[in-house]
């Protein structure tokens, strides 16, 4: 078992839920009950915030796997920690917004340094 990919993993499924319930609770059920948003606008990014669900638990079960010896699968769980980061890093700057309003990609620089620390031990 390769411990820093399995808390990698641990980490990355916490994410997870965190989107799901929290995130849910405070950015997806008032957005998709927003009815003054046109109706591609709303339905379209409640698509993209299912998506980044689907990602997030692919992330944690890649990790898990790349624990039990699948180097390939940690690699990959690693690549979407680190381009997590990198976006949720990235992009506040970028649209002038405080990290305190955005913080996600701090979630992520963890789960990519624990996955990066697993790859340059195996």
């Amino acid at each position: 078992m390769q411990w820093s990919f399995l808390a990698a993993a641990f980490l990355a499924a916490l994410w997870m839920i965190v989107h799901a319930f929290v995130g849910g609770r405070e950015c997806a059920r008032p957005l998709a009950q927003d009815r003054q948003l046109p109706d591609v606008v709303r339905e379209t990014t409640l698509l993209c915030w299912h998506l980044v669900t689907g990602c997030l638990g692919l992330m944690a079960l890649f990790l898990f796997l790349g624990a039990r010896g699948s180097e390939g699968l940690a690699l990959a769980g690693t690549a979407m920690a680190a381009m997590m980061a990198a976006v949720g890093l990235l992009l506040p700057p970028l649209r002038r917004a405080r990290y305190g309003l955005l913080p996600q990609g701090w979630l992520f620089v963890p789960v990519a340094a624990l996955g990066a620390w697993g790859l340059a031990g195996s």
